[in-house]
């Protein structure tokens, strides 16, 4: 089991059903979390440059600015510290021209188990 230290975790999905199902998994996991979602890249960044974030789950297909733009802005805009964003896709396969900046995958349909995981490494 995770330490239920306080974390502060961005899920980024146009998908309200994603939302929802990604941020009751962490909360199960997670009880003392802070989710922050965003439906869009914009907000995204928006909830980014205003908050201090521990994890991000970025879906790539986002209605305005796709996944990879937004990552690429958030990658730009760090400064010492490098924020873990974990890809969350339905396609199984990253951009390789992408993936340095990156530091995981999550497949749709997300898995207890799979989340879970992620959330022991990099938290």
């Amino acid at each position: 089991m995770i330490a239920t230290k306080e974390a502060h975790i961005l899920t980024v999905d146009d998908n309200p059903v994603n939302l929802f199902l990604i941020n009751t998994i962490v909360k199960k996991i997670l009880p003392d979390a802070q989710i922050y979602q965003a439906k869009s890249g914009t907000e995204a960044l928006e909830i980014y440059n205003t908050n201090t974030l521990h994890l991000i789950f970025m879906d790539i297909k986002l209605p305005d600015l796709n996944g990879y733009e937004v990552i690429q802005l958030i990658r730009k805009a760090e400064q010492e510290e490098r924020t873990p964003i974990i890809v969350v896709s339905a396609n199984n396969s990253s951009d390789p021209q992408q993936a340095h900046l990156i530091d995981g995958y999550l497949e749709k349909p997300i898995k207890y188990d799979a989340l879970e995981s992620i959330l022991a490494e990099k938290l």
